[in-house]
């Protein structure tokens, strides 16, 4: 072989040499980083939350003409509106919460919900939405933000807003800490996890009965006679509500220029 021949081998092994080793240059094919799953899954988070908002819950309360009827005279030109609530989980959000969880590499199983240190057990599901902490924590605390209202309204647009975020009387919500053994799980408390670097910890509650309680509005006659609906929906926390309280949200006034 000629020396300019070696020479032209020599070099065409030095490029391979150099084009073949070295870490991956992002935008590369291969793993993504654990920066990009952990924003993929919190998109998938938030879709699953919002179907939660949607889809998740079936709601019942007394017809409005019932309630007006049942209503206590207190006097004074006031009166007391008993509003009954029903709360269920839907079929389709104990669905989209496991499917979700398979996903994300979660964890679903029945469980029970332990009140008075045992002494009564309620049924229920629970699930783990990833096995990512972080992913796991993002979730809980957006479930944790749901708000059950009731609006009552008035037939000039204001309305009575009741509203509770109690967990203990939400289908769904965040289950402080969880035992799991033997392929069942014993839920030990409602509420948002002390942490999430733990397998006891960030799961989400399902309850399997309904979840009955009651509002009570006091309401001037005045707007008692005006009312024309009564309608209950789940919405994000936004910070004014008023945990078990009837309150009247005025109607909002358009801004006079200058």
């Amino acid at each position: 072989m000629s020396d300019k021949h070696a020479t032209r081998s020599i070099f065409a092994v030095f490029i391979l040499i150099f084009f073949g080793h070295g870490p991956a240059v992002s935008g590369e094919s291969g793993a993504p980083s654990t920066q990009a799953v952990q924003v993929k899954d919190k998109t998938v988070v938030d879709q699953v939350f919002q179907k939660i908002l949607d889809q998740a819950f079936t709601v019942t309360l007394d017809p409005l003409s019932d309630m007006k009827a049942q209503a206590e005279d207190l006097g004074s030109h006031m009166y007391l509106l008993a509003v009954n609530v029903t709360l269920k989980a839907a079929p389709a959000g104990r669905e989209t919460l496991e499917a979700t969880a398979r996903q994300l590499g979660g964890l679903s199983m029945d469980g029970t919900l332990e009140v008075d240190v045992g002494m009564v057990t309620l049924p229920a599901h629970v699930v783990k939405i990833s096995n990512d902490p972080r992913t796991t924590e993002y979730f809980q605390r957006r479930v944790g933000s749901l708000v059950f209202i009731v609006e009552l309204s008035l037939d000039n647009g204001e309305t009575y807003r009741c509203a509770t975020g109690d967990p203990w009387r939400l289908p769904i919500t965040p289950a402080g800490q969880v035992y799991v053994s033997g392929g069942s799980a014993t839920i030990q408390y409602l509420g948002v996890s002390p942490a999430f670097d733990t397998k006891d910890y960030g799961f989400v509650a399902i309850r399997k009965d309904a979840i009955s309680f009651k509002y009570r509005a006091t309401i001037p006659e005045t707007d008692f006679k005006r009312l024309k609906k009564a309608e209950g929906k789940f919405i994000e926390r936004k910070g004014t509500e008023r945990e078990g309280e009837c309150l009247k949200v005025e109607k909002p006034t358009a801004r006079i220029q200058q």
